[in-house]
């Protein structure tokens, strides 16, 4: 069991990541490209707003840019396996490379979600980038960030967005097709969670569906924690919500992922596209 998870085979397949990303040499360095671009629109509009900033942005310190570049530079890298598991397991079907996997020692689940590794790890260094850009150039300001409690706040929010994507990915194993809601929720949650503008001024008959997502809570505690300092002491509230989530949807998402292998399985249909 140890050897059937080792780190061999996790390179494995972050090296097939990289060569199939890398192999459209346009797209590759287009998203690098277009990830700087959306820190620049942020600054732009961040300095079209910036004499008419609201109160609500007042707990948050009134840094308009800073409250911007952290609610889309996260919540995009936080709901990445959110859009990508299913992708992912639905371009591996079509190149036929499913199957002869399956039969090897490799973990099913390793198997199937195992291409959207690469996908997960440069989505961390596009985050990176666009942060460094922000700080250097246009002067995002993180001097009083408490970078623990916001990657634990991470950690906890990941797991929760991408418990969907794995229910995704369950949906592909049995229709071979994307889930077709997962446009659906993401346009919700990016319109809804606060990512661009604070949740108080949303109108009052949609705050509630803002306070049901756990993206939400995750990109408040962490702009207290970027732009204040808060400590996992002082945002207890959010790490409390965020677990609470996790015990439901992380369960719901490995059943129903679990579900449709034990299904395709019984059918005969893994390799079938």
């Amino acid at each position: 069991m140890a050897s059937s998870l080792s780190p061999s085979k996790l390179l494995a397949f972050l090296r097939h990541g990289f060569r199939h990303a890398s192999s459209y040499r346009l797209n590759f360095v287009g998203t690098y490209l277009s990830g700087v671009l959306v820190v620049v629109f942020f600054a732009v509009l961040a300095r079209f707003y910036g004499n008419a900033q609201p109160a609500a942005l007042a707990p948050y310190g009134g840094d308009y840019f800073t409250f911007l570049l952290i609610g889309g530079v996260f919540a995009r890298y936080l709901s990445l396996g959110m859009r990508h598991f299913g992708r992912e397991l639905e371009h591996e079907f079509a190149a036929g490379t499913i199957e002869p996997v399956m039969v090897t020692a490799t973990p099913p689940a390793l198997a199937l979600l195992g291409p959207s590794l690469w996908i997960l790890l440069e989505g961390i260094a596009l985050m990176a980038v666009q942060l460094i850009v922000g700080v250097f150039f246009f002067g995002a300001d993180f001097s009083r960030a408490n970078w623990p409690s916001a990657l634990a706040l991470a950690a906890l929010t990941f797991l929760a967005l991408n418990s969907w994507g794995i229910l995704s990915a369950g949906f592909v194993l049995v229709f071979k097709r994307a889930d077709p809601l997962s446009w659906l929720v993401d346009v919700t949650i990016f319109m809804l969670a606060g990512v661009y503008f604070p949740i108080q001024l949303i109108p009052a008959g949609l705050r509630l569906f803002a306070y049901l997502l756990p993206l939400s809570y995750a990109l408040e505690g962490l702009r207290f924690a970027l732009m204040r300092g808060d400590s996992l002491v002082a945002l207890w509230r959010y790490v409390l919500i965020l677990i609470a989530f996790n015990a439901f949807l992380l369960p719901v998402g490995l059943l129903g992922f679990r579900f449709a292998l034990d299904y395709v399985k019984r059918r005969g249909s893994l390799g079938h596209y």
